[in-house]
């Protein structure tokens, strides 16, 4: 019985947990609406604004994503001249990625884009929500 009820629980977090991701994704999309990007295009943008240049495999373990699957984004982009392959100085059999100069236009205007979706909706009412529902999982 004791057991019964542990693994009713448990399926109930495991419900919370998908739930809170569905949100979370729903939440992340509207943010990133008006910029003409995926979620994963912005993410590898973002993080190339921070950190400079990195390659493909440090990318794929940061994302935790396999190897052609960031090489297909990486293509895409490429492709937009939002970001460049150029030979590593050390190193020839490795290639580093970075930003071009359209590419940091387009993660500086993202970032507006997303900071003015989030002003533009109710976003602490549902953060909080979000909030509560994250501390009761892990109790």
């Amino acid at each position: 019985m004791a057991e019964d009820l542990e693994i009713k629980e448990q399926l109930e977090n495991f419900e919370n947990m998908l739930m809170l991701r569905n949100y979370i994704n729903r939440m992340l999309k509207y943010d990133l609406s008006g910029t003409h990007l995926s979620l994963r295009e912005c993410q590898l943008l973002m993080y190339l604004y921070q950190h400079g240049q990195t390659g493909t495999s440090e990318l794929a373990q940061i994302f935790k994503v396999t190897r052609t699957l960031i090489s297909k984004t990486i293509g895409q982009l490429i492709q937009a001249k939002l970001i460049r392959e150029q030979a590593h100085l050390n190193d020839r059999r490795r290639v580093d990625i970075s930003l071009t100069d359209n590419g940091i236009k387009q993660v500086v205007a993202a970032k507006k884009q997303i900071s003015n979706n989030l002003q533009s909706m109710d976003a602490t009412k549902e953060l909080l929500r979000l909030t509560e529902q994250i501390a009761s999982l892990s109790q």
